[in-house]
């Protein structure tokens, strides 16, 4: 009957040139499906990473970044699940992302091939499927992957993993976090694990044009054709456009998006207006939305002490407002749509 009411409940509305957005809820895990106008059979499945206990659950993803806009041109659906509960969530979650698939065959029809994107946690869910814990998925790109278990010692590995995929495995992954896709790669073998190093700092710190060009490589790689099992993924970031506003010294941009599950910042500032600015790494700048705060201009938010509060550009281009161990969106008491202050201290 919960089931029953979820699919009768779904949303669906209109994607402009693309086709339709589908949202319901499963076993109590929300989902999103985006589809092209024209679908090519071609499915990628989303598994997220861990997010706070506590926080709502949130099954969407930006149907009109540059990851889904160029999978969509593809003719390719995508579709997440919020998994049914947040935190600490591996088989849970794994039955979540089997109760997606069937959503997507219900709707639409039998995938023609499906490829799942995991990052973080989500990297040691779509290592498990490629181990055979769901049927139904022909490759995975991992993102970040962290294929440890913090319920036992540091340095073990999550003990269900055999280190035996059924299926393609590519591994996008930062320079400081090399170590578990390395490991998983000498212990199943170079041939059978793809390595592309990502050559920036951080935690999934990848942008949505280097996820894209992982997926497109796994789906090659399902058709038989050769693709590089070790190499630089980096994409530089794209040169975007200011569109901040000068006001009395400072500029002003707008939030467009706040991390629900940790609170981060993402700004429409670019790299020229740093420049603009005169802010480099290491720089102290004022921010201000309702609240004024110091941030320390840094290349990821892991060069932040515990509590302080940072702004950086992403991989993407856009200037993002972080708190190391905080919700920077408290900290500046801003939403989605507000405007935002910038200037150098």
């Amino acid at each position: 009957m919960r089931l029953l009411g979820a699919l009768l409940g779904m949303l669906a509305t209109i994607l402009p040139l693309q086709g339709e957005v589908s949202r319901g809820e499963i076993e109590g895990a929300k989902y999103m499906i985006a589809t092209p106008e024209k679908w090519e059979g071609k499915l990628v499945l989303i598994a997220h990473g861990y997010r706070p206990e506590g926080g709502e659950l949130d099954g969407d993803f930006d149907a009109k970044d540059e990851f889904a806009t160029g999978l969509l041109e593809k003719g390719w659906a995508i579709a997440a699940t919020s998994y049914r509960r947040n935190g600490w969530i591996v088989e849970d979650a794994i039955t979540d992302l089997k109760n997606l698939r069937a959503q997507v065959v219900k709707q639409y029809g039998e995938p023609k091939r499906s490829v799942l994107l995991g990052s973080s946690m989500g990297g040691l869910i779509g290592t498990l499927i490629a181990e055979g814990a769901m049927e139904g998925v022909d490759g995975v790109v991992l993102v970040g992957a962290y294929l440890g278990d913090p319920s036992r010692e540091e340095g073990r590995y999550y003990p269900a993993l055999k280190f035996q995929p059924k299926v393609p495995v590519l591994h996008l992954t930062n320079e400081t976090e090399l170590d578990h896709p390395k490991h998983y790669r000498q212990e199943v073998g170079a041939d059978k694990v793809a390595l592309w190093e990502i050559k920036r700092p951080g935690h999934c710190n990848v942008s949505d044009i280097e996820r894209l060009n992982g997926v497109l490589a796994v789906s090659d790689w399902i058709e038989g054709k050769e693709v590089a099992k070790e190499k630089d993924g980096t994409v530089g970031s794209p040169e975007r456009p200011s569109t901040a506003r000068k006001e009395d010294g400072v500029l002003v941009g707008k939030v467009t998006v706040v991390s629900e599950s940790w609170g981060n910042v993402s700004t429409d500032l670019v790299a020229k207006d740093f420049e603009t600015l005169g802010l480099r790494v290491g720089d102290t700048a004022v921010l201000q939305g309702a609240k004024k705060i110091e941030v320390q201009v840094v290349r990821y938010w892991s060069d932040l002490e515990a509590g302080k509060a940072g702004v950086y550009l992403t991989p993407s281009g856009w200037g993002a407002v972080v708190v190391n161990r905080g919700n920077a969106a408290e900290m500046l008491g801003v939403k989605t749509g507000d405007e935002v202050r910038i200037g150098k201290k």
